[in-house]
């Protein structure tokens, strides 16, 4: 990925491939993040919805979109690391990809950081 090298962080195929694919799913959509985060976990109830959380969460950190106001700056990635935590033990056996991006999101969001239009390079 183009972004791995502009940010001097690789990623092995799995976690390059699910940044790929999250960006795909959520490309069009129109309600993105929610408004309050935080409620969005008392509203899921399968992976895929902590997984959604999650997502919301890593293109708020990585990107500065819609950033609510008065949360301290490492909200998003609390709150992320909390929802792909849960996408992991919400399926038995526990899905290990979700629980290593749980302990990997900080990574994840320094290369998403640099597909955003407009970030100079040494900015990260």
């Amino acid at each position: 990925m183009e972004s791995e090298g502009k940010s001097q962080v690789f990623l092995d195929q799995e976690l390059e491939a699910y940044l790929v694919h999250m960006m795909a799913r959520n490309f069009r959509k129109t309600q993105f993040p929610p408004d309050i985060v935080c409620l969005e976990f008392s509203r899921a109830k399968t992976k895929d919805d902590y997984r959604d959380i999650g997502d919301c969460c890593l293109f708020v950190d990585a990107w500065d979109v819609k950033r609510a106001r008065l949360v301290e700056r490492q909200y998003y990635e609390k709150m992320g690391q909390i929802a792909y935590a849960r996408a992991a033990i919400a399926t038995r056996p526990a899905d290990e990809l979700f629980d290593r991006i749980a302990r990997q999101f900080g990574l994840l969001s320094r290369v998403l950081r640099v597909l955003k239009p407009g970030v100079p390079h040494y900015a990260l």
